[in-house]
């Protein structure tokens, strides 16, 4: 068997006899893209500030205008950090963490203080809680202690 040095990530191509496959190593499973940071809300201005503030600080970045986008790119993704703003129509961020039985580190934001019920509600889901307006000061040292420190 041959295995020749792919790319730099990408996956093995192992040669054994005439067939040739594609491996990833973690047992043919399909590879998932890694992102440091999910942006979840429903404010578009919001959501691309905080983006390029990451951006610009070196992080990989997607970003999701509601509830049920962030769900379908969490199923997609290996995400670093999730912010996910807990207020939004359609679904919000509680649903968003009721939804996911072993979240990615979550960082929740919201324009409203984190109220004893809220922080029931959204229990050990949550690592850290960010209260709008986030300056970059504050974001990027919460995120870069997440994503480095995993």
């Amino acid at each position: 068997m041959e295995v020749r040095a792919p790319a730099r990530g990408q996956p093995y191509d192992v040669v054994s006899g005439t067939t040739v496959r594609r491996s990833n190593m973690a047992g043919d499973l399909p590879s998932r893209r890694t992102v440091d940071v999910l942006v979840v809300d429903d404010d578009p201005d919001i959501r691309s500030s905080f983006a390029e503030i990451l951006r610009i600080s070196g992080f990989s970045v997607e970003v999701a205008g509601d509830g049920d986008v962030a769900l379908d790119l969490i199923g997609q993704l290996d995400v670093g950090v999730v912010l996910l703003d807990l207020r939004m129509p359609r679904r919000d961020g509680f649903s968003v963490l009721d939804a996911l039985d072993v979240p990615p580190p979550v960082v929740a934001i919201s324009a409203y203080p984190l109220e004893a019920d809220v922080r029931a509600r959204v229990g050990s889901k949550v690592v850290n809680y960010l209260q709008k307006p986030v300056s970059p000061h504050r974001l990027v040292p919460v995120v870069a202690g997440i994503v480095w420190n995993k």
